[in-house]
């Protein structure tokens, strides 16, 4: 289990793109990766705070890092506003 994340990311770079070599991958960690990368690559398409969305206001004050924060508001690209809260 200690190379498992050596042993993905190596089949990841040899193998097809859009194919999931993570054995252990899940739909939680399929949404942290997709919205890491919406905030990293493509900060100009994550939306602006929700005012409806508690989280939304809250990370403000809570000053969470500003790669975080974008993460959570990218997830209101993909995901209902009942799971983009979740994180």
């Amino acid at each position: 289990m200690k190379h498992a994340p050596e042993v993905v990311n190596a089949a990841r770079e040899e193998g097809e793109p859009g194919v999931d070599y993570d054995p252990l991958d899940t739909v939680v960690s399929t949404q942290i990766r997709l919205a890491r990368h919406i905030a990293t690559h493509h900060a100009s398409d994550v939306p602006a705070i929700d005012p409806s969305c508690e989280r939304c206001t809250s990370d403000e004050s809570r000053q969470m890092p500003a790669v975080l924060v974008l993460e959570h508001r990218a997830r209101h690209v993909f995901a209902p506003p009942s799971i983009a809260g979740l994180l």
